[in-house]
C-alpha cells in the first residue's frame, strides 16, 4: 500500500490502473502474461517480438524464472520505474495539461537532436493514442514504456523506441538520424573500455607474442619467458603494457564505432524492407573501421611493439624511445612498418567481424535464438582464432619493421615485400607464423573478453536502442 500511496502522490499509475492494464495484456484471463501474450502486446505497439528483446523484457518482471509475469510481479516493476516513467511525461508535457500532442513530441525530439518530420511525430502519436483524441495521456504512454527493458527507461531511448516503433507499425524506414545523440559517444566508449581492460588481463602474453615475432633469435618459450622475468620480475611480464592500454583504447573504440557506423549508412541507402547486410557488405564494414583505426593510432602501436622488446635500461622508457625515433628518422620513424599493418588491420577486420556476425547467426539458427552477452564473448573468441590463422603472416611482417633500428635489431629491410623475401629465403614458410601459440593463447581470450565487455555495456546501457534487436532478429 505504501507503494501505491507514493506512486499516486507523485502522479504514477494506481492500483486499479495497473490491474486494468494487466488485464488488457492478458488475453486468456488466466492471471499470467505468457511469452505469446506478451509478443502479440509488443506487435501491437511496433516493438521488436523477437526472442532476445522478449528475454530481456521478461528478466525485468520474472523474479521466480518460470516464464509468465504475474501481477505482483508485474505492479513490483512497474512501480521501480514509475519515478523515471513520470519524469520523462512530465519533461515532454511542456504545458502541464497530462496531454502529449504532436508537436510537444515534435519538440521534445527536435530537443535531443533526434531528426524527426512533422508527419513523424504525427505517427508517433497515431501510435499511442487509444481512445483517438488526438494526445496521448500518461496510461497511454505508460503502456508503451511498460513494455519496454529497463535500460530502456530513459529520455531519450523511450522518444527513440517510440520513433522506431511508429516508422516500423506504418512499415516507414528508420533513419540514421532518429539514434538519440548520446549513443555513438557512449558506444565509443564501451569499445574503448572493452579493448583497455581485456588486452591489460594478457599483457604478458602480448608481449612474450611480440617479442617471439619480432626477435628471430626468440624461438622459443621458455628462454623468452625467462627474459622477460629478468626485465624487472613483475613489472618486465607488462612492459609496453601502458602503451598497449594507450594505443587499444581509442583504437578499439574507433573500431566499434566506425564499424555500426557504416553498417548504419549502408543500410540506410539499402533501401526500405532491408534489415541487415550481405556477408560481403559486413567485410567492407570490417575493413573501413580496420583501416581507420590504425591509421589513427599506428604511432602508439609502433611504440607499443619498441617498448615491448626493448630491454630495461635508461634507453627504454617511453620517452626515451619516442626521443630517440624522431631524433633519427623524424615522423617517419614512428610509421615504419605502416603498410604492413595497415594491410594487417585492414583484413584482420574485414574478417574479424563478418565471421564473429556469422557464426553469431549460425549460433542462433542452431540454439533458435540469439546468443548471450557471454555466448557471445566464446563466439568472438572463436572467430578471432580463425581470423588469426589468416593474418599471422602480416602480423609478423608488421612486427619485423616496426622494431627494426633499434638496438639488437639492425635495419635489414627496405619494405614489406623485401621483409618477405628475405624470411621467406632465409627463415623458411614458417617463420611467417613464428609466435602462434602465444598468439593463439593470448588473442583468443583477449577478443572474448573484449566482446563479453562491450556486449555487456551495450546491453546495460541500451546502446543501440530497440533498432540493435530489430537487427539481431534479421541475423
Amino acid at each position: 500500500m505504501a507503494e501505491e500511496a507514493a506512486a499516486t502522490a507523485r502522479g504514477g499509475a494506481t492500483d486499479e490502473e495497473l490491474r486494468a492494464q494487466f488485464a488488457s495484456l492478458d488475453a486468456d484471463g488466466d492471471g499470467q502474461l505468457s511469452v505469446e501474450e506478451v509478443q502479440v502486446a509488443l506487435k501491437k505497439l511496433g516493438l521488436p517480438a523477437g526472442a532476445r528483446f522478449v528475454q530481456d523484457l521478461l528478466s525485468q518482471y520474472d523474479r521466480d524464472g518460470d516464464q509468465q509475469i504475474e501481477f505482483e510481479e508485474f505492479r513490483r516493476y512497474v512501480q521501480s520505474k514509475e519515478r523515471r516513467m513520470r519524469a520523462v511525461f512530465d519533461s515532454i508535457d511542456r504545458d502541464g495539461d497530462g496531454q502529449l500532442s504532436v508537436a510537444e513530441v515534435h519538440r521534445a525530439a527536435a530537443a535531443l537532436g533526434i531528426s524527426v518530420a512533422p508527419e513523424d511525430s504525427q505517427r508517433m502519436v497515431e501510435l499511442l493514442d487509444t481512445d483517438k483524441d488526438g494526445c496521448v495521456d500518461y496510461a497511454e504512454f505508460h503502456r508503451f514504456v511498460c513494455l519496454l527493458p529497463g535500460a530502456h527507461v530513459s529520455r531519450g531511448q523511450i522518444l527513440s523506441a517510440w520513433i522506431d516503433s511508429a516508422s516500423w507499425a506504418n512499415a516507414m524506414e528508420y533513419r540514421l538520424g532518429h539514434v538519440p545523440p548520446s549513443q555513438p559517444l557512449e558506444r565509443f566508449l564501451a569499445g574503448g573500455v572493452a579493448g583497455a581492460v581485456s588486452r591489460t588481463v594478457v599483457a604478458p602474453l602480448e608481449r612474450l607474442r611480440t617479442i617471439m615475432m619480432a626477435d628471430r633469435s626468440a624461438t622459443r618459450l621458455g628462454p623468452v619467458l625467462r627474459r622477460m622475468w629478468a626485465d624487472g620480475g613483475p613489472r618486465g611480464l607488462f612492459r609496453g603494457n601502458m602503451a598497449t592500454v594507450i594505443k587499444v583504447f581509442p583504437s578499439s573504440a574507433i573500431q566499434f564505432a566506425v564499424y555500426d557506423a557504416c553498417k548504419d549508412v549502408m543500410l540506410a541507402y539499402s533501401g526500405p524492407g532491408v534489415s541487415d547486410l550481405s556477408s560481403q557488405e559486413k567485410m567492407v564494414a570490417g575493413m573501413a573501421a580496420g583501416a581507420v583505426a590504425c591509421t589513427a593510432t599506428y604511432p602508439l602501436e609502433a611504440l607499443r611493439t619498441q617498448v615491448s622488446v626493448a630491454q630495461g635500461g635508461a634507453g627504454s622508457s617511453y620517452l626515451a624511445i619516442v626521443r630517440s625515433t624522431l631524433a633519427e628518422r623524424g615522423m617517419r620513424g614512428l610509421y615504419q612498418g605502416y603498410p604492413a599493418s595497415l594491410a594487417n588491420n585492414s583484413v584482420a577486420m574485414s574478417l574479424g567481424f563478418a565471421s564473429y556476425e556469422a557464426l553469431c547467426s549460425a549460433y542462433a539458427r542452431w540454439r533458435g535464438a540469439p546468443p548471450s552477452s557471454g555466448e557471445k564473448g566464446l563466439v568472438g573468441g572463436t572467430a578471432a582464432l580463425l581470423t588469426m590463422v589468416a593474418t599471422m603472416p602480416l602480423e609478423n611482417l608488421t612486427r619485423r619493421l616496426q622494431v627494426q633500428g633499434r638496438p639488437g635489431f639492425p635495419r635489414k629491410y627496405t619494405g614489406m615485400l623485401d621483409c618477405a623475401g628475405q624470411m621467406l629465403r632465409q627463415e623458411g614458410i614458417s617463420s611467417f607464423w613464428r609466435g602462434s601459440l602465444s598468439s593463439f593463447a593470448k588473442v583468443a581470450p583477449s577478443i572474448a573478453a573484449t566482446r563479453l565487455l562491450y556486449e555487456s555495456i551495450v546491453e546495460l546501457r541500451g546502446i543501440g536502442g530497440v533498432r540493435r534487436y530489430r537487427a539481431e532478429a534479421a541475423e
